[in-house]
């Protein structure tokens, strides 16, 4: 892997994060996310969803750069699952399909578990849809499932699942 950084990510990232996002749920959630919803997903939807993210302090956001090119970015911050325990919860990972299984979202997920560490959090979690095959990258960092939930799109009840990891540490090892 060539010349990849991680970084954090700034608003002259959030054309290319937009881009991003709407390659990577077309490919991971195709016949498992309502088709009708993915047609109408838009980059510069996801752009200005994530600026308003970006903006939030208490939220870390890292892109993975391979060259000058975005091809991926994580986010995280404090656990918003009210009925799962854990410090903090990671938000969104996504890598461009072109750039799977290149060990890029192994080195998004370190960087936000160094800095949770650093935050003092002491647990993470994650939700990935059920369906997902791409939701076992969390089970070979060593996340536990704890639990299920819904998600509703476009009036479809997709079923998630939780993960959590009760060391943020032993993610940040598993990740390196």
């Amino acid at each position: 892997m060539d010349m990849m950084t991680i970084r954090a990510a700034g608003p002259a990232d959030l054309e290319a994060i937009g881009r991003v996002h709407v390659e990577a749920w077309r490919h991971a959630y195709h016949g498992i996310v309502p088709s009708s919803f993915l047609h109408r997903m838009d980059p510069a939807v996801s752009a200005e969803r994530f600026r308003r993210r970006l903006s939030d302090p208490k939220q870390a956001f890292w892109v993975a750069l391979a060259g000058e090119e975005i091809v991926g970015f994580a986010s995280g911050g404090p656990n918003r699952l009210a009925d799962f325990e854990a410090d903090a919860e990671i938000y969104t990972l996504y890598v461009c399909p072109s750039w799977q299984g290149r060990g890029i979202g192994r080195r998004l997920v370190c960087q936000l578990a160094e800095g949770f560490a650093e935050q003092g959090y002491q647990s993470v979690a994650v939700v990935a849809f059920r369906d997902n095959p791409w939701r076992r990258f969390y089970e070979r960092l060593g996340g536990m499932l704890v639990g299920e939930k819904t998600f509703e799109v476009d009036g479809v009840a997709l079923p998630e699942i939780v993960y959590r990891w009760s060391d943020v540490e032993e993610l940040r090892e598993r990740a390196k």
